[in-house]
């Protein structure tokens, strides 16, 4: 939202308003701060921009129920109550960067402690201690180690345990799949389950790699974010099932 623009078109008519109602809209043609009028009803600056404004003032007010800003009445414009619309909608534009830094943003916020048990237990005291890189790589070890205790597969590296375990392929003896559940020839099951194999294998690829080797310190927003993606991975895994190769 252009909030200078915004002021600029409320105070315009603001001002070009008033001057009209002070001045009168006597017979004949009338001129306000350069702007012709006339009891004809002819378009005027002021009467183009009368439907801009309301929208103006419906945005910036939240409502729909604005009346047009200008109504006819015995051959003249009044515009008394769109002065009053127009003057409330300014005040709200102007106090809108105080208010906002005083009240703190209307957008959601996430709570950190509400992301799945695995990965905030995981990350919970390297997070308070303000070591953000370090608790999404030891949330990213746990959720590692959740697989391998899934499967079985303690002997592979995170990269090929994510591919063996969500593998699309059958499973065969010693390495078990884990599958979103349902037909196989559904295709929103199918792109779950194409969805989890790219998803675990871009987490460890991007999140727990870098979070491991690099000395950098993650900012905390960007690291509140990566948890956020592990647990939405954790939540997905819960989701499966563990298929073994069908006995003979």
């Amino acid at each position: 939202m252009d909030e200078n623009w915004i002021i600029e078109r409320l105070e315009w008519w603001i001002d070009t308003a008033r001057a009209a109602r002070r001045t009168g809209m006597s017979s004949g043609q009338l001129t306000v701060y350069g702007f012709m009028y006339d009891t004809n009803g002819s378009y005027t600056e002021m009467r183009e921009r009368s439907a801009q404004t309301q929208s103006i003032i419906m945005k910036v007010l939240g409502r729909s129920d604005v009346p047009s800003l200008m109504s006819r009445r015995d051959k003249a414009y009044w515009v008394d109550e769109g002065i009053e619309f127009a003057e409330h909608a300014l005040a709200v534009v102007r106090t809108r960067a105080e208010t906002r830094a005083k009240l703190g943003t209307s957008a959601p916020t996430m709570k950190a402690d509400a992301l799945h048990s695995l990965i905030w237990d995981a990350a919970s005291k390297r997070w308070e201690s303000g070591h953000y890189s370090d608790a999404v790589q030891r949330a990213a070890t746990s959720l590692s180690g959740h697989v391998k205790n899934l499967t079985g597969r303690h002997e592979l590296g995170d990269n090929e345990l994510m591919t063996q375990a969500f593998s699309p392929s059958a499973p065969q003896a010693g390495k078990p799949r884990l599958r979103w559940p349902g037909n196989d020839d559904d295709l929103t099951v199918k792109a779950m389950r194409v969805g989890i194999l790219n998803t675990a294998q871009g987490v460890f690829s991007a999140i727990r790699n870098p979070a491991t080797h690099s000395t950098d310190e993650l900012p905390k927003q960007e690291a509140l974010e990566q948890l956020a993606t592990l647990s939405v991975l954790a939540r997905w895994i819960d989701g499966c099932e563990l298929i073994h190769i069908a006995s003979a």
